[in-house]
């Protein structure tokens, strides 16, 4: 006789808590409609218009035809080019040099506590900060650079973001200053979450210095450095906040990467063609993610299937 009872009552206080917890994720929801689906819905019905901003009265439905605007344009595909090639080359070059740094501050040398608290100041400054004072930096006649190559070394003075030879480097110089730092602190977290187990048999084994890190704790760190990759990547993909502050996409086409070309497109009034080369954006990076994110899959998996054999 007391089984029903305790049954409806376990029923009744399932569906009283599926109510609150409803009601808990009920804010984040609102917050996640309203600042991201939202808006990407609206953008995406926008890529079908023509909605000028100085003149809305002009508004209306044209279809695909801003997205074949773009695929005519030579300029969309310089900077999709251009943005792939900066991506890859500024991660390589981060990964590297964050690899290396990251075995500097594991090696236990004396302040390697003060280093590591300094190397993270660039990456908590704001990156127009950063680009403006970087970019007085390399400023042609009062520049501190110019005035150290000039002063220190009898080099002549030269204008480092006017020139296209150099206008892509210096940015990439700038950027990885930022975030070396970052890839190195997050790849040195790896290594010291290393079984101690797994070092001391290297220890014994007489595996040490350089071939101690290559041989054992980059095989180890290989997840960590996947995420790393990945996160720099989609941000590199949508770079621009240092790419306009310090050059606008000049000189001429030479520093345009994707995102900040878009913006042009939206000081120019063309909303419905900023929304559809946001919306090619975007794809863009679902479609880098995706590859990086099958490729990840696949070298665990045949690394999973080694180690059983």
């Amino acid at each position: 006789m007391a089984g029903p009872p305790v049954k409806f009552h376990n029923s009744q206080l399932a569906r009283q808590q599926r109510k609150v917890a409803y009601l808990l994720l009920a804010p984040a929801v609102i917050i996640l409609l309203a600042l991201a689906i939202y808006p990407l819905i609206y953008a995406g019905a926008l890529s079908f218009r023509v909605d000028p901003l100085y003149n809305p009265k002009v508004a209306r439905f044209i279809g695909w035809r801003n997205f074949t605007d773009l695929f005519e344009d030579s300029r969309f595909w310089a900077s999709i080019r251009l943005t792939l090639y900066w991506a890859f080359v500024v991660v390589a070059i981060q990964m590297v040099l964050g690899f290396l740094l990251a075995i500097l501050l594991d090696s236990k040398l004396r302040g390697s506590g003060l280093l590591r608290s300094l190397i993270i100041i660039p990456v908590f400054i704001s990156p127009i900060a950063m680009g403006l004072n970087w970019r007085f930096i390399f400023e042609p006649v009062t520049g501190l650079a110019n005035w150290i190559l000039s002063n220190g070394l009898g080099v002549e003075k030269y204008s480092w973001l006017s020139h296209v030879d150099t206008a892509l480097t210096t940015l990439m110089l700038v950027d990885c200053w930022q975030w070396i730092p970052f890839v190195a602190l997050i790849l040195l977290a790896g290594m010291q979450s290393i079984s101690p187990e797994i070092v001391e048999a290297a220890r014994l084994d007489r595996v040490r210095g350089i071939k101690y890190y290559f041989k054992i704790v980059l095989p180890l760190i290989r997840p960590v450095i996947m995420v790393v990759i990945l996160i720099r990547l989609v941000d590199e993909i949508r770079m621009f906040d240092l790419n306009y502050i310090m050059t606008e996409g000049g000189p001429g086409s030479s520093t345009l990467l994707a995102s900040t070309y878009d913006y042009t497109i939206f000081k120019h009034g063309h909303l419905g063609l900023m929304a559809a080369y946001g919306f090619l954006i975007l794809i863009l990076i679902n479609g880098v993610v995706g590859i990086f994110l099958n490729t990840l899959y696949r070298s665990e998996k045949a690394a999973r299937q080694e180690d059983m054999n």
